[in-house]
């Protein structure tokens, strides 16, 4: 894993039983490091999860350039970076995965956020034609609204119970937002290599969910 907060990743590890390396991944040099190092220390690499995510600013009207470059930093430039060095660590076999998003398909706020979410889409699809003749395939998850404790979500529906309910129900046809675990046992099949016929695709699970944000019902 790779984080910036040391004591939280290091809490993690624990948790998980892994390791965490310290790097701001839009560093391209710190998470060239980050890549390096956990490669030297797993003795290769047969997996990455490209999953750094965010944005700044608001609406096209309420942002900057430099609001917009730094989405496309945290987001695809990220994912980019990461491949690109872990790509000398990866075997024949190797598997890739970019975390995009629902609005990476669906139009939804932040234009910054989504035009940068649409490009990790779509760099998925290209890498996986360009990684083709190692044998690294290359794909791209995109979650819906995710509901976990603690989580956005959670506290939206904490503080709007009503506006959050007619989201649920108008917006999700099995009347509920899907779960962290259908997001990773998805995400645990795609790398796997039960997985090895899907190349290049983007993979939403997202509940069938209608739009990306409740805001469009207020």
């Amino acid at each position: 894993m790779c984080a910036r907060d040391q004591a939280r990743l290091a809490e993690a590890a624990r948790e998980l039983g892994g390791f965490g390396v310290v790097a701001d991944v839009t560093d391209p040099d710190a998470l060239g490091r980050a890549v390096d190092e956990s490669a030297e220390r797993l003795g290769g690499l047969d997996l990455l999860v490209a999953n750094a995510g965010g944005s700044a600013g608001g609406g096209l009207l309420e942002s900057t350039p430099r609001d917009w470059a730094h989405t496309f930093e945290v987001n695809v430039l990220h994912a980019a970076h990461a491949v690109r060095c872990a790509v000398p660590h990866l075997p024949a076999g190797g598997s890739v995965l970019i975390i995009s998003s629902i609005t990476g398909w669906k139009a939804g706020p932040k234009s910054s956020y989504a035009a940068a979410k649409a490009a990790e889409i779509h760099l998925a699809a290209v890498l996986a034609q360009e990684l083709a003749d190692r044998g690294v395939r290359v794909n791209a998850l995109s979650p819906g609204s995710v509901l976990f404790e603690g989580g956005g979500w959670d506290r939206f529906r904490a503080a709007n119970p009503e506006r959050f309910a007619a989201f649920e129900r108008e917006d999700f046809p099995a009347g509920r937002l899907v779960t962290v675990d259908e997001v990773a046992d998805t995400a645990c099949f795609l790398l796997s290599p039960r997985a090895s016929g899907i190349n290049g695709a983007n993979v939403p699970v997202d509940g069938a969910q209608d739009h990306p944000s409740a805001a469009r019902l207020f």
